[in-house]
C-alpha cells in the first residue's frame, strides 16, 4: 500500500495535472506560485490589520492562537491581484465551480452558466501555543453532503482553496495537516484511528509556493511547536455562484472601493448577475451601480 502525499506541480505545467491531481487527491501544492519579494509586499500591507487584533479569535476551527486579517481582498492589494486574481486560480475554480444547466421555456431550450464568487479571503497569522485544530471539511459552512465515491465527478465540489504562505511552513509550525483522498468520502463517521493521524500528512511549503485544496477535503492547522516565530498565511476560498458567500462582501467592501477593483474581482465579489436571473438589484445586475 503506498503511503499518502500531496502532488508537487511547477506552475508552468499543463493545466490538466493539476485538474488531475484535485482530482485524485483533493489537494495539490503549486511551485514557483510567487516570489519573496510579492510574499513581503503582502506582509507590509496585512500587519497593521494584525497588528489592530488585540483578542484572538475562536471562531470555527479557530482556537485563540491566531491573529486575523479579514476584509483580506480589500486590505491588500497585493493578495487581491496577484494571488486571487492568479490565472491559474482562476482557472481552477472555473475547472470545478462553475454550474451549467438547461431549462426550457415551453419547447426551447436555454442553457446559463453560473462562475465562482469569492466566498471568504483572510490571512491567519499563528503563534507559538497554537494548538491543533481538530480535522474538518470547510464546507461544513454550506452543509455540503457527499456520497462515498471511488472517482471524482463534476460538481462533487463547491468549495475550493487557495493558501499562500508567507514562510517556509513545517510541521514545527503547525503546517496544515491533509489527508489526501478523504474529498471522495462520505459522510459517516471518519475513520481516523486511534491516534486521530491515519492518512494524515502535514503540507509542508516553501516559501513562493501555494496549497490548492477541495472544500471537501478533511485538514485542519497543525500545533505550533516552536517557542519563537509566526506562520503566516493568506487564505482565499471561492464558492459556486448559486451559494451564500461566507463573508458578507457588500458589507466588508464598500462600493467606492469596489470600483477601483478589476472586473474579475468585481464579478467574484458578486458584483454581477449570476444567470438566469439570481443576484439583481432592480432587475438589473449590479455592476450597472459600479458606473
Amino acid at each position: 500500500m503506498t503511503s499518502p502525499s500531496i502532488q508537487r506541480i511547477p506552475y508552468s505545467a499543463p493545466r490538466d495535472e493539476f485538474i488531475n491531481a484535485l482530482k485524485k487527491d483533493g489537494c495539490v501544492i503549486v511551485q514557483d506560485f510567487t516570489t519573496l519579494e510579492t510574499l513581503e509586499q503582502a506582509r507590509q500591507e496585512v500587519e497593521p490589520w494584525l497588528a489592530q487584533e488585540d483578542k484572538r479569535s475562536k471562531v470555527g476551527a479557530l482556537n485563540g492562537g491566531t491573529r486575523t486579517c479579514t476584509r483580506l481582498v480589500g486590505r491588500s492589494q497585493t493578495v487581491r491581484e496577484k494571488f486571487f486574481s492568479d490565472p491559474l486560480y482562476q482557472d481552477m475554480a472555473e475547472q470545478f465551480l462553475v454550474i451549467e444547466t438547461t431549462n426550457w421555456y415551453n419547447e426551447e431550450p436555454s442553457t446559463s452558466t453560473t462562475h465562482p464568487l469569492l466566498s471568504i479571503s483572510i490571512t491567519m497569522d499563528i503563534h507559538p501555543g497554537a494548538k491543533a485544530q481538530k480535522l474538518h471539511r470547510d464546507d461544513k459552512n454550506h452543509h455540503a453532503r457527499h456520497a462515498p465515491a471511488q472517482a471524482y465527478h463534476h460538481n462533487r465540489d463547491m468549495l475550493l482553496g487557495l493558501f499562500v504562505p508567507g514562510c517556509d511552513t513545517t510541521r514545527a509550525i503547525g503546517a496544515t495537516r491533509v489527508i489526501p483522498g478523504s474529498h471522495l468520502w462520505g459522510d459517516e463517521k471518519p475513520d481516523f484511528g486511534p491516534n486521530l493521524d491515519k492518512g494524515v500528512i502535514d503540507a509542508e511549503l516553501k516559501a513562493g509556493e501555494a496549497f490548492l485544496m477541495l472544500g471537501s477535503l478533511y485538514h485542519g492547522g497543525g500545533e505550533f511547536y516552536q517557542t519563537t516565530g509566526n506562520r503566516m498565511v493568506h487564505i482565499m476560498f471561492m464558492c459556486s455562484g448559486v451559494y451564500r458567500q461566507e463573508e458578507i462582501s457588500y458589507l466588508s467592501y464598500p462600493v467606492e472601493d469596489v470600483r477601483t477593483y478589476s472586473k474579475l474581482v468585481q464579478e467574484c465579489l458578486g458584483w454581477k448577475q449570476s444567470e438566469p436571473n439570481l443576484g439583481w438589484v432592480d432587475l438589473v445586475s449590479p455592476e450597472a451601480l459600479l458606473v
